[in-house]
């Protein structure tokens, strides 16, 4: 079966359906707050929300077996519908979003979140991205300490702030010069991780499903099979790491938070984040790290 490759109008088709579904009250976008938070010569981002402390949450698992549970990717919302990615993926706008143009890839039929991404879905992700002019953050929640919240699978890709080239923890994690195409860990960060530098290549579905199973294997012989873990990639680097809980004082991390992007729902939780440290913070949530 061929393979629809997104073309490069896609900045503009984005921008067209996110203009309509805002307008047609399809997405919902909500006005944040952003604050510089510095750690180790490096700028955090945290995003005080206040509106996201009237969201209820819940966890994958408890959402599917909820008897008012409805798949908001299967079937979709058309106002949302981007793109279609070959007959695997299709590509949405993110219903609730504090960022503009706030991406997902989901797969066409039903998986379940927290499977591993395979290299169709990689196949997914470069479509999107290359056809992107804006720097991304692609992310995926495995897990229910991960901080996913729905149970079908789908990754997220996210515009990078336009202060940063990069994630701030990819930022302390290329500090220590990694090498290319091996699984690295960093003392730049205090919490169990394991990345993969892509290098100058052109990146290929192959070559990062690969890097991503190669840190995925390091990841499960340490932590076991079950373990939650976020993912975070740019065109530069994949990083995992690993969960032992979703939330700390009740402040939420997903995988946007191990790239140093946090959301502060209260003004309690903000000031925690600056009391005690981001990478304290992720620390807690994740594990220390031992080498």
């Amino acid at each position: 079966m061929s393979t629809q490759i997104i073309t490069k109008s896609l900045d503009r088709l984005v921008q067209q359906c996110y203009s309509r579904a805002v307008a047609q009250g399809a997405l919902l976008f909500t006005e944040s707050s952003v604050y510089k938070h510095r750690e180790q010569g490096v700028v955090f981002e945290v995003r005080y929300v206040p509106a996201l402390a009237k969201k209820p949450s819940s966890k994958p698992r408890e959402k599917q077996h909820a008897k008012d549970f409805v798949n908001p990717f299967l079937p979709y919302d058309e106002r949302l519908h981007v793109k279609q990615i070959g007959d695997t993926h299709h590509l949405l706008l993110n219903k609730y979003c504090v960022v503009p143009h706030h991406l997902l890839i989901t797969t066409a039929e039903f998986r379940q979140q927290g499977e591993p991404l395979s290299e169709a879905d990689f196949t997914a992700v470069l479509e999107t991205i290359d056809n992107l002019s804006s720097r991304n953050i692609v992310f995926y929640n495995s897990g229910e300490e991960s901080g996913a919240s729905q149970p079908h699978k789908h990754l997220q890709v996210l515009p990078m702030p336009e202060y940063l080239d990069v994630p701030p923890s990819i930022s302390l994690w290329l500090q220590s010069i990694p090498p290319v195409g091996a699984v690295y860990t960093s003392k730049q960060l205090p919490f169990a991780h394991f990345g993969v530098l892509f290098g100058d290549s052109p990146l290929l579905p192959s070559n990062v499903a690969a890097a991503y199973q190669a840190a995925l294997s390091e990841l499960t012989a340490k932590f076991g099979s079950e373990c939650s873990y976020n993912m975070i990639m740019t065109r530069s680097a994949i990083l995992l790491f690993p969960r032992r809980q979703s939330s700390w004082n009740d402040i939420a991390i997903n995988s946007l938070g191990f790239a140093g992007l946090v959301l502060a729902k209260t003004k309690d939780e903000q000031e925690l984040l600056n009391r005690f440290g981001i990478l304290h913070i992720l620390s807690c949530v994740g594990y220390p790290r031992t080498q």
